[in-house]
């Protein structure tokens, strides 16, 4: 009788150290998709501000990163709801400082800063998690974002470096 109820203690303790497990992985990918979520929320703020108030090559940049964050956070959206992830909410950056200032070379100089400050900040983010996450389809997910983050990163140094001169 003994070793079965210890039996019985060991598979016990066993199955609940794996759904202990299980759990913990899915915090960290379920951490992952909101701070994700939450960064392109804003990222998409500041590029619709970009689009509005920014001269020409802004408006040019902001555009384009637009149409790939919007495509990213549906992706995302998409992912979260598919797995029944309830996710925190977001906190979203207020651009109002920007919006009040008045457009001309030095607000387009600050929103160049801006982008290649977010942008740094979210490709380390997906770097840094991309072998955190536990599900294989994030996982492929952030595989796939990573060169588009970084074409946007390349492209906000550029600008940035433009509007120096």
């Amino acid at each position: 009788m003994d070793t079965l109820a210890n039996k019985v203690d060991t598979l016990a303790n066993k199955a609940e150290d794996k759904v202990e497990d299980m759990t913990s992985k899915k915090r960290d990918d379920v951490d992952f998709v909101s701070d994700a979520v939450e960064a392109n929320t804003n990222e998409i703020h500041a590029l619709e501000l970009g689009r509005q108030m920014g001269g020409k090559d802004v408006k040019m940049h902001a555009a384009h990163m637009l149409a790939d964050h919007k495509k990213m956070g549906k992706q995302m959206a998409d992912y979260a709801a598919s797995k029944n992830m309830t996710l925190k909410d977001v906190d979203t950056v207020d651009n109002s400082g920007m919006k009040n200032d008045k457009p001309g070379m030095d607000w387009d100089k600050n929103w160049a800063d801006k982008m290649v400050d977010d942008h740094e900040k979210v490709v380390k983010m997906f770097e840094d998690s991309e072998n955190d996450v536990q599900d294989p389809e994030l996982k492929k997910m952030i595989t796939g974002a990573l060169p588009t983050l970084r074409s946007h990163l390349e492209m906000s140094k550029k600008l940035q470096d433009q509007l120096k001169k």
